[in-house]
C-alpha cells in the first residue's frame, strides 16, 4: 500500500484518532473510502470523512485500479 492511495472502509469498523484535546472513537455506520496515509503491519492511518483516523488492517481492502487503455 502507498501513501496516497484509496482504501474501501466497510461498515461496522472502529477508528479513533489520538487528538491533542484527547482521544476520539466511532464506528463506521456505512460503507465509505479514505486515503491511505500510512501505518504499521497492524495499523493504517487513513484520511476519511474529513478527519485523520487510525484503524486496524484487518478492517480495510484495496480499492480496485481502473485499467487505462
Amino acid at each position: 500500500m502507498n501513501q496516497g492511495d484509496l482504501i474501501h472502509i466497510p461498515q461496522g469498523v472502529q477508528l479513533w484518532s489520538d487528538a491533542g484535546s484527547g482521544m476520539r472513537h466511532r464506528t463506521t455506520e456505512r460503507p465509505t473510502v479514505g486515503v491511505y496515509l500510512g501505518g504499521t503491519n497492524t495499523v493504517y492511518q487513513v484520511y476519511a470523512n474529513g478527519v485523520e483516523w487510525n484503524l486496524k488492517r484487518r478492517d480495510v481492502y484495496p480499492m480496485e485500479t481502473a485499467y487505462a487503455s
